[in-house]
């Protein structure tokens, strides 16, 4: 967390596979210092027919009632280092920077039943991204991390920009990704050649099967 000025003194285990509903570390604004928070990720459904709220568009994020006070007034940062897209063909995906290094997604906060959540903000999908989802995490460059925890929400807006497809690189791997219970580093390795014909040969055996929703919407 020395990324984001946080000091954190409790030993913190890599999570590989965060999925909504669950807790993740966030980063908001406390006084004049940042802080790490544990927050959950997706807002309460509103009936039992519906699905956690879990991103906000930054298209519209200063405009719908859900999200324009959070916008506003409590903004955070949410640490990974990439992201899991499921493409048309329902086959995963793995993108992160062309470094392989740390990003931070624009993210807004709630409080739902005395717990804290958050959602990750959204933008349309830049470049060859687009094969494989229409939509992608907003993910801020390090120069804006601060005025995004910092500023008020109008100059707030200036940090809502999609990030270059020229910063990323993506590539195949496994299903487990879409099993909430799998939690290992295995999830991010590449597919190799072996494993993409043998995918091949189960989908055309199992068509029609169900599969993770897509995070990013």
């Amino acid at each position: 967390m020395r990324h984001f000025g946080v000091t954190i003194l409790e030993n913190l285990q890599p999570r590989w596979n965060v999925a909504p509903g669950q807790s993740a570390l966030v980063i908001q604004q406390s006084g004049l210092h940042a802080e790490a928070i544990y927050a959950k990720w997706g807002l309460p459904p509103a009936s039992s027919k519906q699905s956690f709220l879990i991103n906000a568009r930054m298209e519209t994020v200063t405009e719908r009632p859900t999200f324009r006070d959070a916008f506003a007034t409590r903004r955070c940062l949410v640490a990974a280092t990439g992201w899991y897209e499921w493409s048309a063909r329902r086959q995963p995906w793995h993108i992160q920077l062309g470094d392989g290094g740390l990003v931070a997604f624009a993210g807004l906060l709630f409080t739902c039943g005395g717990r804290t959540h958050f959602v990750v903000m959204t933008s349309a999908a830049e470049g060859e991204l687009k094969t494989i989802h229409h939509r992608q995490p907003l993910v801020l460059p390090r120069s804006s991390w601060h005025g995004w925890l910092t500023n008020d929400g109008k100059m707030a807006e200036q940090y809502l920009q999609a990030a270059p497809t020229s910063l990323f690189n993506w590539y195949r791997v496994g299903p487990a990704v879409g099993k909430v219970a799998e939690d290992h580093p295995r999830l991010v390795t590449p597919l190799d050649e072996a494993a993409l014909a043998a995918e091949k040969r189960n989908a055309q055996q199992a068509k029609g099967m169900p599969g993770q929703g897509d995070l990013f919407v």
